[in-house]
């Protein structure tokens, strides 16, 4: 036991190549960038919970359903981060560029379909969704203030993979941080009203992240303009390559699936408790805004994971490419066994950051189911670190196609159909939801891992020497 601690925290393993101090160093921005996200996100539903918490209840099913349908797209455009980090390592800097507006022609495609098909499409199955009409509406709404924020988060994706994947992590995390603050801000105005500007309640909070995420896109776009010409000309070599767009579909489109359907599963899961009721689909949405932010290093853990490992195979070094991997995995549980402590001793002082300016006594209801399913959440997280890191070292080698498999396999053969059984046939509430989920978890976490073990993306060459 001791031996192998020995060799776990020898002072190679923090200063050599892909060490934890060169991974956190990558990753602290990315941690911050999340960060302010999931702030952003906590800020919107708590000032939803302000106005009722029917508002807020919506806003979980409407904003997972937008996003389950424009992922796609986003994360085909997103990987083009680990593209950039492969050529990167190998020192090609022309191959670097002609990725990065590979990505941004494909996100003007991807933009179209944003904007004119999934519209009605969301709508569509909104309208399936079997909730009360108070809820309906406020979903309708909601989800038609996210739809612009697709477009311009496509579009940004390429560009900010562009310093991502040479490991200059935080530009990305200074516009992103900027983007959220503002954010909040004007969801405040947006939902509730300020000045000339008229309250627009739960509307006004998508159309808040609309306007950001286009403000996102033009800081990114100015600053990658801005670059010095002599070693990136990004204002004059702006053609793509047609090989570059193939290659992102084809290791990038199987990433968007894979998050599109997991997403789409989840939402599936999110509205079945919405049949349930309100409260228990409070109660779901309080637990998840609270596991959110505990979330938030894993977050940026695994994209650093993605890119290290990325760089590290295009100088042809996959033996410290692999070992990235698991000291990620090492400090991510260790950080989530520190974050599960949290939920047991103060599981009712964390849902209680979401009670309602007037309670009629209900609220106190799913203080207490928020408190079994952080409970849940504790259990769930060690599984899912599992799955996000290792998940993360086979996107970066573009062993993108296995990783799809696993997780459309474990989302609709066991937990879709797992959760039906429990709330049709069993009739039981959110908690037996959530501990079936943290069941599900741990399955796809072992076989994912399962994969990474078998050392199968070694063999993967997504670039040309």
């Amino acid at each position: 036991m001791f031996r192998i601690l020995r060799l776990l925290f020898r002072p190679l393993e923090f200063t050599g190549h892909g060490g934890y101090f060169e991974l956190l160093k990558l990753a602290y921005p990315l941690i911050l960038m999340s960060a302010s996200n999931v702030i952003m996100q906590f800020v919107d539903r708590k000032l939803l919970a302000h106005l009722s918490s029917v508002d807020m209840a919506a806003a979980m099913p409407a904003g997972i359903l937008y996003f389950t349908l424009f992922c796609l797209f986003l994360c085909a455009c997103g990987f083009t981060s680990t593209i950039v980090a492969q050529y990167h390592g190998a020192g090609n800097h022309r191959a670097v560029l002609s990725s990065v507006w590979s990505g941004v022609y494909f996100a003007l495609g991807a933009g179209l379909i944003i904007t004119f098909i999934i519209p009605f499409f969301g709508r569509f199955l909104i309208s399936f969704g079997g909730h009360s009409s108070d809820l309906y509406w406020r979903e309708i709404a909601y989800f038609s203030g996210l739809i612009p924020s697709g477009v311009f988060a496509c579009l940004a994706a390429p560009f900010f993979s562009f310093f991502s994947g040479q490991g200059r992590t935080m530009p990305v995390a200074v516009v992103n941080i900027l983007a959220c603050v503002l954010n909040i801000f004007l969801d405040y105005a947006f939902i509730f009203g300020w000045g000339p500007i008229p309250g627009m309640g739960i509307y006004g909070a998508g159309l808040a992240t609309s306007l950001c995420a286009m403000l996102s896109f033009l800081m990114i776009l100015s600053y990658f303009l801005m670059q010095k010409q002599q070693r990136f000309p990004t204002r004059s070599n702006r053609l793509p390559q047609w090989e570059g767009v193939v290659r992102l579909m084809r290791y990038g489109i199987p990433t968007g699936v894979q998050v599109a359907f997991d997403c789409g599963a989840f939402t599936l899961v999110s509205f079945t408790v919405g049949i349930l009721g309100s409260d228990q689909l409070a109660a779901h949405t309080i637990a998840l805004s609270i596991n959110n932010i505990f979330f938030i290093p894993l977050l940026g853990l695994s994209d650093a994971t993605s890119i290290l490992v990325g760089q590290y195979i295009g100088r042809a070094k996959h033996g410290i490419a692999g070992k990235v991997a698991y000291r990620s995995w090492r400090t991510s549980m260790l950080y989530m066994l520190i974050g599960g402590l949290v939920y047991l001793v103060f599981p009712r002082e964390l849902a209680g950051m979401f009670s309602p300016a007037k309670d009629d006594g209900t609220f106190q209801a799913m203080v207490g189911l928020a408190s079994w399913l952080l409970t849940a959440a504790f259990l769930f997280n060690m599984s899912d670190t599992m799955k996000f890191i290792f998940t993360a070292g086979l996107r970066g080698a573009g062993d993108t196609r296995p990783i799809m498999l696993i997780s459309i396999s474990c989302a609709y053969l066991l937990m879709v159909p797992g959760v039906l059984i429990i709330v049709y046939i069993f009739r039981g509430n959110v908690v037996w939801v959530w501990a079936y989920l943290t069941f599900t978890a741990t399955v796809e976490g072992l076989l994912i891992l399962l994969r990474f073990r078998s050392g199968k993306w070694r063999y993967i060459r997504m670039i040309k020497p």
